[in-house]
């Protein structure tokens, strides 16, 4: 068998095409997404200077709301993904269909409890005065979106862990397009300003909620007659779902715990935080798209007994990963300027802005070694060992961090800015530590 040489690593030409053909559109897919996000960016900032803050305040609650979503559908994922190796294509209609009905029962509940308690949690993150109105505003649009955004997770979900990634990669390239335009009609027609965007984003959302639906039923990839609740089912998408759940939560608080230390320097130093993460999610989102597709090709090949493999997927995944974010760091670094000056025209904004991303640039190098291992966790059914090592990044470390380098060496919002960088590589650390703990055999 064809092989070549990789930093000490012998890949099979194979393994690399798989990766590849599975990870192109995930990160396509992911790229989209980010341009999505970034589109809302970009009009909030033609509305005002307030109303770019917003997207970056409001954020990292609605991520972190949107984001129990996806971890349940991660434990489902992980399933799903080892039936496929096991070919069991009963079990793999049980499995899909409860994964909808459990998204949905969810996302119900979600959506009541965040409008119950939006003033709270914004208030709860530092906002006030004209912040506080307009995030309340914007962030209710996000919350009626709730139900049709667990829909999209779902169908995503299903699809990619068939390695059918081409599916998401339409859907979302359609979404992004609409979205676009839906913004550029209420914001530069109607001028309708903050409510437009938000009106926008809920049309969006409703039109692809309803699709993904209708197509995973046209397709015959969810049945009615499992859709009911079994316990069996429901137990070993929750058990697996909920530490993916509480990573995703506990990343997101994170940032908004940042939020409440970044709103003490000025809404400049805010918008320059959103514009820097708008950036640097650009480059993350090819290195997640890596872990994602690493994360199905290994529970695939768990599920099939094949582990040699599977260990073959990871070693790709991480050489692939390195190349793709060095990459990427360097051009970035390079079109710095010119990119941030997309977003804002501000001198003081894209002042920030570049000393935020000079730092967090350097991070990429161990998020690329981070994502296909967290990626093993996923794949092996070990989704505790994703939580423990995102709960020590941010508890542990980016936390007591900022509070040192703000208070005993006075960085200011440097504080912020090392403090992250100083937790990734964390994550990279402790995650090989429990890799090693890694069961192979484990069953889901």
């Amino acid at each position: 068998m064809l092989k070549e040489k990789v930093e000490g690593w012998s890949l099979e030409k194979k393994d690399v095409k798989n990766l590849i053909l599975l990870a192109s559109p995930i990160i396509l897919s992911n790229f989209l997404q980010n341009l999505y996000n970034l589109a809302d960016s970009y009009y909030m900032g033609k509305v005002g200077g307030v109303e770019l803050a917003t997207s970056s305040f409001t954020s990292p609650i609605t991520q972190m709301i949107v984001g129990i979503g996806s971890g349940f559908a991660v434990g489902g994922g992980v399933i799903i993904s080892q039936l496929v190796g096991k070919k069991d294509k009963k079990e793999i209609l049980k499995t899909n269909s409860q994964l909808l009905s459990i998204n949905i029962l969810v996302s119900l509940f979600i959506t009541i409890l965040s409008f119950i308690f939006c003033e709270k949690i914004l208030k709860f993150s530092g906002a006030d005065g004209e912040l506080l109105e307009k995030s309340s505003l914007y962030i209710k649009f996000i919350f009626l979106t709730i139900p049709m955004t667990f829909l999209v997770s779902t169908y995503i979900t299903i699809k990619n862990s068939k390695g059918k990634s081409m599916s998401p990669l339409y859907l979302i390239a359609f979404s992004t397009i609409l979205n676009i335009f839906l913004n550029s009609l209420f914001i530069n027609k109607f001028k309708l300003g903050l409510y437009g965007i938000g009106f926008a984003t809920l049309i969006a959302n409703v039109i692809l909620g309803g699709y993904c639906t209708y197509e995973l039923y046209l397709k015959r990839e969810i049945s009615l007659e499992f859709l009911k609740i079994k316990k069996d089912i429901f137990y070993r998408i929750l058990k697996l779902g909920i530490p993916s759940s509480l990573t995703t939560i506990t990343n997101s608080l994170s940032f908004i715990i940042i939020n409440i230390f970044v709103v003490k320097y000025g809404t400049e130093v805010l918008a320059a935080y959103g514009v820097g993460n708008r950036i640097n999610n650009i480059i993350y989102v090819l290195i997640n798209g890596i872990g994602t597709a690493v994360a199905i090709l290994v529970g695939q090949n768990v599920g099939a007994k094949n582990i040699k493999k599977a260990k073959n997927v990871l070693r790709t995944g991480i050489v692939c990963g390195l190349f793709v974010g060095m990459v990427s760091m360097i051009v970035v670094f390079l079109i710095l300027n010119p990119v941030i000056d997309i977003f804002t025209k501000d001198i003081e904004i894209k002042k920030h802005s570049i000393n935020y991303l000079k730092i967090m640039l350097i991070s990429v190098i161990p998020w690329a070694i981070f994502q296909p291992l967290a990626a093993v966790f996923q794949g092996t059914g070990h989704t505790k060992f994703g939580m423990y090592c995102h709960f020590g990044r941010v508890w542990i470390f980016r936390v007591p961090f900022i509070l040192i380098f703000e208070n005993l060496l006075v960085l200011y919002e440097f504080s912020i800015w090392y403090s992250m960088l100083f937790s990734n590589l964390f994550a990279l650390v402790f995650s090989f530590v429990l890799y090693k703990r890694v069961d192979w055999e484990k069953k889901v």
